[in-house]
């Protein structure tokens, strides 16, 4: 879930929200961002091409969001949260071209309790206790958190009952995480590098974003490694940071902490050095511009983000107004 620094109050985030979406609906801001290569030829679906796809999902609704959809080269399907509850019918529309129009789901992660991640998810439980069809899904990995994380944040209180609650309901198996836990899909190694912290009061749904790695042997080229921070802040960086040894966290590519900004500090960043930086960012936001009249000078952190990965030498990767394909036959 989206937070600003300090200063800004609820009036301005509601007509931050209110030109975003007027923005959205008329395209007023074009997609100018880099993106990932796609699909090198047309193909029935995706899982045809038989090499790693991670599909970054667009925005689907004017609101921030994070969602993946990973296909492995043996057609094995892995989704990492999945957005909003309005971003659910464009989920499936993707999961179904992605993965023939079997729509099954091999394992569904989900870093934390915030309604931009785990939307998707809700939204497709209760649509199934009302007797629709969803996608069907081996496993849904978690942190388990009660609902007292709410007392550390009680604005956001009533997202950690109503994830318990959707994780109570669903049909899917369900796997609860632990640091070091590692699974495998065909040539992809998934591992847990992080869960949540109790005692990380500070900024505590954020903080409490499991952190993923996934690698993909690729045989005689060197393994491609993607880093997936969640919402991750200062507090759970330093401790990622604190866990492994000096050079063991560097990836290929990394999703951005909390959407590019006010997520982890530049040294996480600097400690993964990634050639691709994933920001799972919509305009408003990558512009940082609430007023058009006033470009860049919105409340959020996200430009000077950008510049640190710039610095690194990360090329970004955005989806926002169409989904992204990075496919890592493409790179060395």
């Amino acid at each position: 879930m989206l937070q600003a620094g300090s200063g800004f109050g609820a009036a301005q985030l509601t007509a931050a929200k209110e030109l975003a979406a007027k923005e959205f609906a008329a395209k007023e801001i074009a997609a100018k961002q880099p993106c990932g290569r796609l699909r090198p030829k047309k193909v029935k679906h995706w899982k045809e091409d038989k090499a790693l796809k991670i599909i970054q999902l667009r925005n689907f609704t004017p609101i921030q969001m994070m969602g993946f959809i990973i296909i492995t080269d043996g057609g094995k399907v892995i989704v990492i949260d999945g957005g909003n509850k309005g971003d659910a019918d464009g989920f499936l529309e993707t999961l179904a071209g992605a993965a023939g129009g079997a729509c099954h789901i091999d394992a569904w992660f989900m870093t934390h309790p915030h309604d931009d991640h785990y939307g998707v998810f809700k939204e497709l439980t209760e649509r199934a206790l009302r007797g629709a069809q969803i996608p069907s899904c081996d496993g849904f990995y978690f942190c388990r958190q009660d609902n007292s994380l709410g007392e550390h944040e009680k604005h956001f209180a009533g997202q950690i009952v109503e994830f318990n609650e959707a994780v109570a309901r669903t049909k899917y198996p369900l796997i609860e995480l632990k640091r070091g836990d590692c699974f495998s899909f065909d040539t992809v190694r998934f591992e847990v590098l992080r869960v949540a912290n109790p005692e990380i009061h500070e900024n505590a749904f954020n903080n409490s974003s499991c952190v993923f790695r996934l690698t993909e042997d690729r045989g005689a080229k060197p393994p491609f490694v993607t880093i997936f921070l969640g919402d991750l802040g200062i507090e759970g960086g330093r401790e990622l940071l604190a866990a492994y040894p000096e050079g063991s966290l560097r990836a290929d590519a990394l999703q951005l902490a909390h959407h590019g900004q006010n997520g982890v500090s530049r040294e996480v960043y600097e400690a993964i050095a990634p050639r691709i930086a994933l920001y799972c960012t919509p305009d408003w936001l990558w512009y940082n511009t609430i007023d058009p009249q006033k470009p860049g000078e919105g409340p959020w952190q996200t430009l000077e983000v950008r510049r640190w990965l710039e610095e690194i030498g990360a090329v970004p990767v955005r989806a926002c107004l169409k989904n992204v394909i990075l496919d890592t036959a493409f790179f060395d």
